[in-house]
């Protein structure tokens, strides 16, 4: 691929729209990075600025709407986070390439984590940021967080909006976070699209799936794992067990990061994942 391009990929009925962004021109072997959404949120999540940073580095960068998210289909319920790794690998498919880099958020750090566990032949490495191995000894979030986080978000736009800067504040970076860029990226996800009701489905699938921890203990695909200081959605706890149990896995904290991904941490965070990948070689 040498242009953008949009396509959608199938697992069965469930339907994930992607976004395939090449490697910045003149990258001479670029290397294949799967991007991985967090609770709820849509592809457009991880914004063009960020992608773009990727890009930059000699990433093509593929995006793509899990279930329940975004303009992916909406489900019943039912499933658990392998079936949303099994998604990973139809975009995987769908894009054309047998191996990748994964990059995953929050819950999207358990999906890759579970495409570890499950389908180690495909990856070239894991990126895991701000996640967790199910162990609830570790990441725990503080009673605010939780709180909010548990809050339905209404489904017009208006509240979704209020609804979305009122509970970001509490977990976001403290040093970055402002009610106008909270606001800003909120119309962009709504305007895209959002599922409120469906991240009750996404938030059944973590609570129900069994802890990685064990498993994680034989992956030995090559792990970076990094985690924002200031998290209080995810206590940094999550991220520094995760790099514990993996054996072929670093850790890197994020300081002053909460739980989000402000545009000061775009270059840093595509740095250290640029070093991570060449460390391969």
């Amino acid at each position: 691929m040498s242009a953008t391009s949009e396509g959608t990929a199938s697992n069965g009925d469930v339907e994930l729209p992607w976004m395939h962004n090449p490697a910045a021109a003149g990258t001479e072997q670029p290397e294949p990075l799967l991007l991985v959404n967090g609770l709820g949120s849509p592809r457009v999540s991880y914004e063009d600025g960020f992608v773009a940073e990727l890009n930059a580095r000699g990433f093509d960068v593929v995006r793509y709407d899990n279930r329940d998210a975004g303009r992916g289909t909406s489900t019943e319920g039912g499933y658990l986070l392998a079936d949303m790794a099994n998604d990973a690998i139809a975009v995987l498919d769908a894009v054309g390439w047998d191996t990748a880099h994964v990059f995953g958020m929050s819950m999207g750090g358990m999906i890759v984590q579970q495409l570890g566990i499950d389908h180690a032949d495909r990856l070239r490495s894991i990126v895991s940021l701000m996640s967790t191995t199910g162990n609830p000894e570790y990441g725990t979030s503080s009673k605010e967080a939780r709180t909010a986080l548990m809050e339905p978000a209404p489904t017009d736009r208006d509240g979704w909006l209020e609804h979305r800067v009122r509970t970001e504040q509490v977990w976001a970076s403290p040093a970055e976070w402002t009610e106008e860029k909270s606001r800003a990226k909120g119309e962009l996800m709504y305007d895209y699209g959002v599922q409120p009701k469906g991240v009750v489905n996404q938030y059944t699938a973590i609570m129900k799936s069994p802890p990685r921890e064990d498993a994680l203990r034989n992956v030995t695909v090559r792990t970076l794992v990094m985690h924002g200081t200031e998290d209080t959605l995810l206590h940094p706890s999550g991220g520094e067990r995760t790099a514990e149990v993996m054996p072929n896995a670093e850790y890197h904290p994020l300081v002053g990061m909460g739980h989000d991904l402000p545009a000061a941490y775009w270059g840093p965070i595509s740095d250290r994942v640029s070093q991570h990948v060449a460390s391969l070689s």
